[in-house]
């Protein structure tokens, strides 16, 4: 039993790195999404085009925006379950993890 709990810690401690390491680089990658101009000018003389490029790439940073904020309040409870075990451990066998 104890074995198995170690490898759940484990995989926890693995995926926790994970959650964070995505949400990094959603994080730098969402930076090319900002500013206003999304690269169209009025093509063919067609105003309406850029502003729905312009809508959308609104739409899409709210929506990278958003995700970003779930995935770093998954990454903060995953932190604080394996924190919440690592205390459990200390409590039940008296000793510290590696």
């Amino acid at each position: 039993m104890a074995d198995e709990v170690q490898v759940f810690y484990n995989h926890l401690i693995v995926e926790t790195g994970l959650m964070n390491d995505s949400t990094t680089a959603l994080l730098a990658r969402s930076g090319s999404l900002q500013g206003s101009d999304v690269g169209v000018e009025n093509p063919a003389h067609r105003p309406s085009l850029r502003l729905e490029m312009r809508r959308r790439f609104t739409d899409l940073r709210s929506v990278v925006e958003a995700c970003t904020t779930d995935a770093s309040a998954i990454a903060e409870r995953m932190r604080a379950i394996s924190e919440r075990y690592s205390a459990l451990d200390v409590e039940l066998t008296g000793k510290e993890q590696p």
